[in-house]
């Protein structure tokens, strides 16, 4: 997912401001620095930077691409090197566990559950009065 760029709000007040500026006076000038020549060095400094920084979260994002290809590129070249593994010495070798695969389990089937007794205690509500009651049958 791209990294959202950033905009500025306090670039875009300036923005308008230095419009308004211009519009009063084309050479404003207040003394002590406060110029609109300085005001749009200011402005420019930041829209330069602005520009910089969303740059570089575009290149980021390449980067995050080409990294997330390559790794899968590499899953799967790891995937068929363990499965040449497993072709030449086999799923159960020594081999097989030193290359990172794992053994297979046993396949015993695991005993069942006694089946329950014909006699059990069956819970249920009592629909009839709809008060939520719980009466209990036991079943022969």
């Amino acid at each position: 997912m791209a990294r959202q760029k950033r905009g500025s709000p306090i670039l875009e007040k300036a923005l308008r401001r230095i419009g308004g500026m211009r519009w009063i006076n084309q050479t404003l000038d207040f003394g002590n620095g406060l110029n609109l020549t300085e005001y749009d060095s200011r402005i420019q400094s930041l829209q330069t930077e602005l520009s910089n920084y969303n740059n570089l979260l575009s290149t980021l994002d390449e980067m995050a691409a080409r990294i997330a290809q390559s790794e899968e590129e590499l899953s799967s070249y790891s995937e068929k090197m363990l499965m040449s593994v497993a072709t030449n010495y086999g799923k159960d070798s020594v081999q097989y566990t030193q290359a990172g695969g794992k053994l297979r389990k046993s396949s015993s089937r695991r005993s069942k559950k006694s089946e329950p007794s014909s006699e059990g205690t069956v819970t249920a509500l009592n629909g009839a009065n709809n008060n939520g009651k719980q009466n209990s049958v036991v079943l022969p």
